[in-house]
């Protein structure tokens, strides 16, 4: 029983000793392990607070721009639809005024031909003018002799005289 009634009396000391040590513990240790331990325990609960409030403003900021994403598909057809529409404008008013330079231009080529021929057929007059000129002339100096030119010089004068 000795080996046993050591061991009992060790397990007793032993025991004894955790309870005096808890003791201490609790006696020294207690309010500023308390004291920690809230604190630490208050600090988790306000990092939790702080985190659970960042979730609510994450998943607000999730869903607004989800929302947007969503808007956006929408917003790039009116867009696509106006730059459509917009650029038709410009073609059709791009068209109407080649259209007026066209017409522009074709005038003022009429205006140039009408010109241009009345300019030729006035020199081409002005050619044969001068033509027939030079060939009656011509004629003039081959059938008239020198007798029949006196003649007409005297013709001449007496009108002149008859005139005054």
């Amino acid at each position: 029983m000795t080996g046993g009634g050591e061991s009992l009396l060790s397990i007793g000391f032993k025991f004894f000793n955790f309870a005096l040590l808890v003791a201490l513990l609790v006696k020294f240790g207690g309010k500023p392990l308390k004291s920690f331990l809230l604190n630490r325990h208050n600090t988790v609960k306000e990092k939790l607070e702080e985190a659970n409030k960042m979730l609510a403003v994450a998943e607000t900021l999730k869903q607004e721009y989800e929302s947007k994403l969503a808007k956006l598909d929408g917003d790039i057809e009116v867009f696509k639809k106006t730059i459509i529409s917009d650029a038709e404008k410009e073609k059709t008013k791009i068209i109407e005024e080649a259209a007026q330079v066209a017409a522009k231009i074709k005038e003022q080529a009429r205006l140039t031909y009408e010109q241009e021929l009345r300019e030729v057929k006035d020199k081409i007059k002005a050619d044969i003018a001068e033509l027939t000129i030079k060939r009656a002339e011509q004629l003039i100096v081959e059938k008239i002799s020198k007798s029949d030119h006196e003649k007409m010089v005297d013709d001449f004068i007496v009108k002149l005289r008859s005139l005054n």
